[in-house]
């Protein structure tokens, strides 16, 4: 497999998703790729090493909700749903 293809054409796809954007920023890091798969032929996520930009940023805390507290809430609904969207992390906004 040519990671270089790979990644560029990821790169590419995200750019015009406008997921990401064209950055100058002295946090920059660069691109690590994983392969997926146990034979490692499930194709590249794309994954940055953002250990360093952590370190100046402040995080925001919320506590995780008690579970008892959410049985509370849904125990008597008569229909409760869950989904799994792949990519999860590209549904949200930034902020």
């Amino acid at each position: 497999m040519n990671l270089r293809t790979e990644v560029e054409h990821q790169i590419q796809e995200l750019l015009n998703l406008g997921i990401i954007s064209h950055s100058k920023s002295p946090m920059a890091r660069p691109v690590v790729c994983v392969l997926k798969g146990k034979d490692r032929k499930g194709g590249v996520r794309l994954a940055v090493d953002n250990r360093y930009v952590y370190k100046y940023t402040v995080p925001d805390c919320y506590p995780i909700p008690d579970i008892s507290d959410l049985i509370q809430v849904i125990g008597n609904a008569s229909l409760i749903s869950t989904f799994d969207a792949t990519k999860g992390y590209y549904q949200t906004r930034p902020p």
